[in-house]
């Protein structure tokens, strides 16, 4: 258990909420949050400070159900009314927005000013291109300032982000673009990885090949790569900078598109979500500023991607806040600089961070020598979210990252949501890989599979009963399979997808994707306590638990796992591990087989994919791949195929 200092929990935003509101406890608010969503999101409006270019006549339109729900009917506004021009306006035009780390070390920085500037010069360029209001524009870039500029600007013109993960290849790239329908694509010439130039323009040419309907690439030539299409492909340096510095926001309809936010699905194109103006300003309020307590000056470091939702969702809670967001460019850890993302945290002073439980794992078979040399005393928040979390990692993290000081907040939600429906906050008492609470407004509950809501300590699914400001109104073009997806589970009731039980303490903790639940013999399990059996060994770095089908019981377990370094893998091992697995978690989820690799199939943001796993595994399609930062990994495990162990 964790309990925030005390200093940490009275300067919080939280409890300066509490008290704005009339609240005594986090409880009292959270039941006024669900009970009466348009005092609460009202509330919320004006927190941020959200600014309408016309009013809204209706709040929370419901007629057309929970699925259907509108917000602020009648209003227009535009996000970066709120993000850039009213900062500006309460005097935080010279202060630092953005501190950009490369991978070489090289720094820059971009005040607010400079960033409103280069953003209004962004929608400039589009709209000189003949991009308008409602066009879709994809973002395909590595974490420099520019991207920051890059998705400003596409909001300023009212035009929608299409935010594409910088390591997708051509097909990947291509399918999203032709799905949102693109008119243009703001990119770099290349990215550096390891010192060397990985090419992006090149690949993005590529993907735009069979899509006539792309006329305008802008592209950031850092390496002097040279155009494939003068026509087509301009330079960013010349375009940006002949462009309109002051081009003014134009006002969006509250429901209109901001943003399409892909998400693999095991099947079937990629799932276009979609984020308002106005949504994600409200959600990244309710669980950035006040959850996760980030606050003006803060120096806030994120190690993400763009085209997953932690980008956009840190860089609007960053400005939202008034605070400056550390950007840094790479990876967080590499042979040469292991504990890359604690030294970048160290040298720019960052007070609120993000980790990734599989990070920190990886952090914890290195040589912790480094760590005494990095001052990570500013930290105040270490957030994290991605995965379930071991307690061996949750108390690593708390010695050597948070140095039992700064409050380790664990949150979870989805790219839907555009932030969390779980989460933990500075006013609760902090347990090991749990979360203290559920997110304010989205009335968080756990059902059985026939509906009915499971008592305390009991597993079943996580659901939304109260749909939040900033859940995703449909995915791109397809109402659907967004009703398909989310709301034919439980009709009227939200379905995450997440394994969840809520323990009497209030803790609540998430066990697995439910797609991913391992049910043997009739008793229901998460992959992630079998996981966490396993790396507790201390021989174990990494693990995937999957169900084979299984002769006697119908499905049995199935575990591929990378070893710690200096462990040989051999038949002993093999035995012991399954031991831990049968002694740690019962008898009937001892695992058939343990297989071992070198590395297990990872997304950008160091999610596991057991999906990927179990299908290479057992020989089947694995759907959507884009989202595989490490394709390579998927080739050794189609090769265990019919080895026993």
């Amino acid at each position: 258990m964790f309990d925030p200092a005390d200093d940490i929990r009275k300067n919080s935003n939280l409890a300066g909420f509490l008290n704005h509101c009339g609240a005594d406890t986090y409880e009292d608010l959270l039941e006024r949050s669900n009970a009466d969503p348009d005092w609460f999101w009202s509330k919320i409006i004006d927190l941020a400070g959200i600014r309408f270019s016309h009013p809204f006549h209706t709040l929370r339109d419901f007629t057309g159900g929970p699925e259907n729900i509108r917000w602020a009917t009648g209003a227009t506004l535009n996000l970066t009314q709120t993000c850039l021009d009213a900062r500006i306006d309460l005097g935080l035009g010279g202060k630092t927005a953005i501190d950009w780390v490369a991978e070489d070390g090289t720094t820059r920085s971009w005040t607010y000013n400079d960033l409103a500037e280069q953003s209004a010069r962004v929608a400039g360029a589009l709209a000189a291109r003949g991009i308008g209001a409602g066009d879709a524009v994809g973002i395909y870039m590595p974490m420099i300032p520019e991207i920051a500029a890059a998705f400003l600007g596409i909001a300023r013109l009212g035009a929608i982000a299409v935010p594409l993960f910088s390591g997708f290849s051509a097909p990947a790239i291509t399918a999203r673009l032709n799905d949102s329908n693109a008119r243009a694509v703001l990119t770099v010439d290349a990215s550096p990885r390891r010192g060397k130039p990985v090419a992006m323009e090149r690949t993005l040419v590529s993907a735009i090949d069979d899509l006539p309907l792309v006329q305008t690439v802008i592209s950031l030539r850092r390496f002097g790569g040279t155009s494939a299409d003068p026509a087509r492909d301009l330079d960013w340096h010349d375009t940006i900078a002949a462009a309109d510095p002051t081009f003014p926001a134009a006002p969006v309809d509250a429901a209109g598109p901001l943003m399409i936010a892909y998400t693999s699905g095991t099947t079937g194109r990629p799932k276009g979500v979609v984020h308002t103006h106005l949504g994600v300003q409200a959600k990244a309020t309710t669980d950035f500023l006040l959850c996760l307590d980030l606050q003006r000056d803060d120096r806030h470091l994120w190690m993400t991607d763009m085209g997953w939702v932690m980008g956009p969702l840190t860089l609007i809670s960053v400005l939202l806040a008034g605070a400056t967001l550390v950007l840094a460019e790479g990876a967080p850890s590499t042979p040469d600089d292991p504990f890359r993302l604690l030294r970048v945290a160290a040298e720019t002073k960052v007070t609120h961070m993000g980790v990734a439980p599989t990070l920190v794992r990886q952090f914890m078979v290195q040589d912790p020598a480094p760590l005494a040399g990095y001052d990570l005393s500013p930290l105040r928040i270490v957030g994290s979210t991605g995965e379930p979390w071991t307690d061996d990692a949750w108390l690593w993290q708390l010695a050597h990252i948070c140095r039992h000081r700064a409050a380790p907040l664990n949150i979870s939600g989805g790219t839907e949501l555009f932030g969390a429906i779980l989460t933990s906050t500075v006013l609760h008492r902090l347990s090991p890989g749990g979360f203290s609470t559920q997110a304010l407004g989205v009335g968080a509950k756990v059902l059985r599979p026939d509906g009915s809501e499971a008592d305390l300590g009991e597993v079943g699914e996580l659901v939304v009963a109260q749909p939040p400001m900033g859940l995703t109104p449909t995915i791109w073009q397809d109402k659907a399979r967004y009703l398909e997806t989310y709301w034919s589970t439980f009709p009227g009731v939200w379905c995450h997808g997440d394994w969840v039980r809520h323990d009497a303490d209030g803790t609540w903790y998430i066990l697995g994707r439910s797609d991913d639940t391992l049910n043997i013999a009739g008793k229901r399990i998460g992959p992630p306590e079998i996981e966490a059996a396993m790396t507790l060994t201390g021989k174990v770095i990494d693990a995937a638990a999957i169900a084979a089908p299984d002769a006697l019981k119908g499905v049995a377990v199935v575990v591929v796992c990378v070893a710690a370094p200096g462990v040989t893998p051999d038949a002993a091992l093999v035995d012991f591990l399954k031991d831990a697995v049968g002694t740690a978690v019962s008898k009937p989820f001892r695992p058939r087989e343990i297989h071992f690799v070198e590395a297990l199939p990872k997304t950008r943001t160091m999610k596991t994919m057991r999906r990927i796993v179990r299908a290479a595994f057992l020989g089947e399609d694995p759907g959507d791949l884009s989202s595989v930062q490490n394709p390579e990994t998927i080739a050794p495990i189609e090769a265990l195929q019919g080895k026993q162990t």
